[in-house]
């Protein structure tokens, strides 16, 4: 069992600029307990991880390069380099189309996640460490009651880039 406390965030906003005019001018920053980040990390280095490197017939991670062990953003431009060049051999012109996903922790439904992680073979108890997260906004020392996570990843989290790739898989 992981403690509740454990599995809740801290929001607080900070300012992106020196005058506040309105909300947008606020960055939230989600603070984990430290603990919780180690599990997480330990989690996804022991279970997750290792659980990709197995052939599945749902998702597929070979073509995922960004936050895997073995990956780069290096790696796969190279890769799209070598393939345009083999393409370029054979035709006049090769189109290359780029997808911005500065945003994508924010996106991320946790019932898509999970469902996928399902698909993964990883422990019971695993998947339930990471299943019901629950976050709160601490803001001029007053802190809201705390409310579940259905949506995006927390940031700086063990597990965000993980569950990224996951959820990505079968894209």
């Amino acid at each position: 069992m992981v403690p509740s406390q454990w599995k809740t965030a801290v929001i607080t906003p900070v300012a992106k600029v020196k005058q506040l005019a309105q909300p947008s001018d606020f960055r939230p920053i989600s603070v984990t307990p430290v603990l919780s980040r180690m599990l997480e990390r330990f989690i996804v280095k022991s279970f997750i991880y290792p659980a990709i490197q197995l052939p599945n017939s749902k998702l597929f991670f070979d073509d995922q390069y960004a936050f895997k062990p073995t990956g780069s953003t290096t790696a796969k431009l190279v890769a799209i380099l070598h393939t345009v060049s083999n393409m370029l051999s054979s035709n006049p012109y090769v189109r290359v189309f780029s997808l911005d996903f500065s945003k994508v922790f924010n996106i991320v439904g946790h019932n898509t996640l999970m469902e996928k992680l399902s698909e993964l073979s990883i422990p019971d108890h695993i998947y339930n460490c990471i299943h019901n997260r629950t976050h709160s906004t601490k803001f001029a020392k007053k802190v809201s009651k705390v409310s579940a996570v259905t949506a995006s990843i927390i940031e700086g989290s063990g597990l965000g880039p993980a569950a990224y790739l996951v959820t990505a898989a079968d894209l």
